[in-house]
């Protein structure tokens, strides 16, 4: 496999783009790529995503998201161990979340309107691939369900004070079983990490679609919910569902279960941090489950507003 610097000049070279004229390393993009910003000699900013794993060139899930007019960057070239895209400018959410203004947080909910207004025939779910979209048949109310069973086994030596309202909270989903099974199915981005949400001067863009699939919005409204908690301890403002539109009838129920499933699946796995994450990684990594923890503190009290 050749060199970071050799792909780049390599991919740079075979889109027909003015050569490299600087790099420079982009910081807090998530934990399996290495990512680079070249400025080229025509002051054009590209971004090259290189990462271990081959995986194939996503030129098919680009091509869907540009028909549909969803914002995300577009895809110059890459191999299989790397994408080249262009650069988009402006802030990363995470770096920006305690300045963020109404009119800063109306556009993140127009770009999240964009992604969710892709919708698909209820009560289907599944991965898009780099190539395909692959559906199925499923039911929330039994994945819901299954979620909490395989938690059990890490709340119990790490956060036994949960055990005990997984009762209630099996009760609730299989009262709001209609409203699942019926909750309308969407293009979701998969990974709002919020270093993924570029935010710029006119509009915010959403990159990083590695994780991308089809389901019910309202667990990715949770999702975004639950990572701004976790990032300074706030939740979605009022701002955002301006220009978003409705809150998701499910997303509720989907942020309490999915505090439980990113406890038990997360970076942390239950309770102990991957020892081979960096210092800045694992402050990171034991801030959220410190966050986590905090939420899940609460989880009585929460459930009692239903």
């Amino acid at each position: 496999m050749p060199s970071t610097d050799h792909l780049l000049d390599d991919l740079v070279s075979a889109a027909g783009l003015a050569p490299v004229r600087s790099v420079e390393p982009l910081r807090g993009h998530g934990f399996d790529h290495e990512v680079l910003r070249a400025t080229l000699a025509d002051a054009r900013q590209v971004v090259l995503r290189h990462r271990q794993e081959a995986r194939p060139l996503p030129q098919g899930r680009a091509r869907f998201l540009a028909d549909r007019n969803v914002r995300a960057p577009a895809l110059l070239g890459g191999n299989e161990f790397a994408t080249l895209y262009d650069y988009v400018p402006g802030d990363m959410l995470s770096a920006v979340i305690d300045k963020m203004t109404d009119a800063t947080w109306r556009s993140v909910g127009t770009a999240f309107r964009r992604v969710h207004a892709v919708r698909f025939p209820s009560g289907l779910s599944g991965r898009f691939g780099p190539g395909s979209l692959i559906l199925h048949p499923t039911d929330p109310v039994e994945e819901l369900h299954r979620l909490l069973v395989d938690a059990e086994s890490r709340l119990e030596p790490n956060l036994p004070f949960v055990l005990p309202w997984l009762p209630r909270l099996h009760a609730l989903i299989d009262d709001h079983a209609e409203r699942l099974r019926q909750a309308p199915t969407a293009l979701l981005h998969g990974d709002v990490f919020l270093a993924n949400i570029i935010v710029g001067t006119s509009h915010t863009t959403l990159i990083d679609w590695d994780q991308t699939r089809v389901g019910d919005a309202g667990q990715e409204i949770a999702a975004l919910d639950e990572r701004i908690q976790l990032s300074n301890g706030g939740s979605l403002p009022d701002a955002f569902f301006e220009t978003y539109g409705r809150r998701p009838e499910t997303a509720a129920l989907h942020r309490l279960t999915n505090a439980i499933a990113w406890f038990t699946h997360g970076p942390f796995a239950g309770w102990a941090i991957d020892p081979s994450l960096d210092a800045d990684r694992t402050h990171l990594v034991t801030g959220w489950r410190d966050s986590l923890v905090d939420y899940l503190a609460g989880l009585g009290e929460r459930l009692q507003e239903f």
